[in-house]
């Protein structure tokens, strides 16, 4: 396995984002009432909890068929992980800068600015590192 990622560094990396993939779509389905407690965030934004998990769910899914099948002409959905947290990490810089909730009491914390940037920046490392594999 570790050959069909072009090393264990990458194997390792792409491992990581799984598990990141899959601790987001944990706590955005079965540990919600946690996640939303410790930021102090309304019940009522349950339904986007749920569809932020679906989200993460689906890269769950993805991963594990690429870690089955290979990589070979995968670089599309690489690029579609760095897109999507450049539009995360920027839309959540929007919310956190703006306080849009702060007189409900909801603690902002730059987790959501910090993390989509972390997985677009190993997204990145995998698609320089992998050229050979994705784009095949």
């Amino acid at each position: 396995m570790v050959e069909n990622f072009g090393g264990i560094l990458n194997l390792i990396v792409f491992i990581a984002l799984t598990l990141g993939w899959a601790m987001y779509a944990y706590q955005m389905s079965f540990g919600i009432e946690a996640f939303y407690g410790k930021f102090k965030i309304s019940r009522t934004g349950t339904i986007i909890g749920g569809f932020v998990s679906a989200f993460a769910a689906s890269a769950v899914i993805m991963h594990i068929i690429l870690l089955i099948n290979g990589l070979e002409g995968a670089w599309y959905l690489f690029t579609y992980f760095i897109v999507q947290a450049a539009i995360a990490a920027l839309l959540s810089w929007r919310t956190v800068s703006a306080k849009v909730a702060a007189d409900e009491g909801v603690i902002y914390t730059m987790e959501p600015i910090i993390a989509p940037i972390i997985f677009g920046v190993a997204y990145c490392f995998l698609l320089f590192r992998m050229q050979e594999l994705l784009y095949t």
